[in-house]
């Protein structure tokens, strides 16, 4: 059955997209006629006066986690220990299983046609995407990693990762993944905000060169890229010299090493989400110290000065939402376009081409999804307002579609959550 969506204004997903009215034919998930053409047999879904878009694509997000904030959060504690060994046993499989599903269909339905999960418990993210996959579950098309790999006391060792120290060890856990049947490798060069041990130096390099050199060569052999949790300029140059193909987050790194990037056809993904509001709402809301809130003002700057170096050396960048860590609810993509266009003076076109058109290039599926051309998957946003004017627009899909099939259902909200980043969002657009 072929389907007409019509009367729409259309944004390509270019960098310097306008919107265009047209009408989009479909015939089996794919995008067959942009323009005018003949309805009859053909079922009409009228989109009059609506915007319609690419959907959006999150290259970074956990799975677990709804994004409400939690004073235990990066603490080791004994409940934490017992809520890990159960997540991680026969039966919290089924529970785990339960939530990322949940969040995997919040996901598309707040307007994500296609996500990179990148460091989830107990390959819960790999059997819900096969699940996805054949029809069982309602979801984006997904790109998963698994559990992330890191070192003893790295980053998520314990809870969302998996750690070895040798570098017979690590590529044991990389072959590991392939067993599991991962789409990408996760590795954690850096530690994070939560696990810094000195104010004003998060991303405490954990993996040593010989170690991240030893995952990545093991990774490309098997035809894997390779992500990094990456928050310190030590561990961008660790990261970027032992193969890492894209850096999650990233901070301000040399111009050797931007050459390196660029010619191994690397990128980096900014991660605004978590940096913008756990740097500037007050401690009672985000339940972190003084010198959580310091580390994370300097990750956010780090992260501006390390996108404004890669996109002056024509380096790909990228964005994700961080989903799972404090305020960033499985809902939020829309929220990540609106801050990078407002950390990185940014035009909503630009915001919205590096959310389809350049993730879709980073994933390596931009013959695929990623734009509105006749070939590609019929993955689409469709909202009520113009996001050119207000890129506030996308929070409200009024429908989304993925491989041609229409979701019209809302996502839950958490209301804490929101009334907390709209606040943030009017300081910021008052500074």
């Amino acid at each position: 059955m072929k389907e007409a969506f019509i009367g729409g204004y259309l944004i390509d997903g270019t960098k310097e997209a306008k919107t265009i009215k047209a009408d989009i034919l479909v015939e089996d998930g794919k995008i067959i006629k942009i323009g005018k053409f003949d309805l009859d047999g053909v079922e009409v879904i009228d989109c009059l006066g609506k915007f319609i878009l690419p959907g959006l694509i999150n290259m970074h997000a956990h799975l677990f986690g709804s994004g409400k904030p939690s004073k235990n959060l990066g603490a080791k504690s004994k409940s934490q220990e017992i809520l890990v060994s159960f997540v991680n046993s026969k039966m919290g499989r089924p529970v785990i299983d339960k939530l990322v599903a949940k969040h995997v269909e919040t996901e598309l339905l707040s307007g994500v046609t296609s996500l990179r999960s990148v460091g989830d418990f107990n390959c819960s993210d790999l059997r819900i995407r096969d699940k996805v996959n054949r029809g069982k579950l309602i979801g984006p098309h997904m790109y998963c990693s698994g559990a992330a790999i890191t070192v003893p006391s790295g980053h998520g060792d314990g809870t969302f990762a998996q750690s070895a120290s040798t570098p017979e060890g690590l590529k044991a856990l990389v072959d590991q993944r392939k067993e599991q049947g991962v789409d990408w490798i996760k590795i954690c060069v850096t530690g994070g905000v939560m696990d810094a041990k000195r104010k004003g130096a998060p991303g405490e390099v954990k993996m040593s060169l010989e170690q991240t050199k030893a995952v990545c060569d093991e990774a490309h052999k098997l035809g894997y890229r390779v992500a990094s949790h990456t928050e310190s300029p030590d561990g961008m140059r660790i990261a970027i010299e032992g193969g890492v193909d894209t850096l999650e987050h990233s901070a301000d790194f040399s111009l050797e090493d931007q050459k390196i990037l660029k010619e191994r056809n690397g990128a980096l993904i900014l991660t605004f989400s978590p940096a913008i509001p756990l740097s500037m709402l007050p401690p009672e809301v985000t339940k972190l110290n003084e010198m959580c809130i310091f580390n994370s003002n300097v990750i956010m700057t780090n992260m501006i000065k390390g996108g404004q170096e890669a996109e002056q050396a024509g380096i790909r960048v990228g964005l994700g939402t961080d989903a799972s860590c404090p305020f960033c609810a499985q809902y939020g993509m829309w929220r990540e376009v609106w801050y990078y266009a407002k950390m990185m003076k940014k035009t909503p076109a630009e915001a919205i081409h590096h959310a389809t058109l350049v993730n879709a290039e980073i994933l390596g599926v931009e013959k695929i999804t990623g734009s509105l051309e006749e070939g590609k998957a019929a993955d689409l946003l469709i909202v009520a307002h113009n996001p050119l004017n207000d890129l506030n627009a996308l929070s409200e899909p009024y429908l989304v579609v993925k491989d041609g099939t229409i979701y019209k259902k809302k996502p839950e909200h958490n209301k804490f959550i929101d009334e907390q980043l709209k606040a943030l969002q009017e300081k910021l657009l008052s500074a």
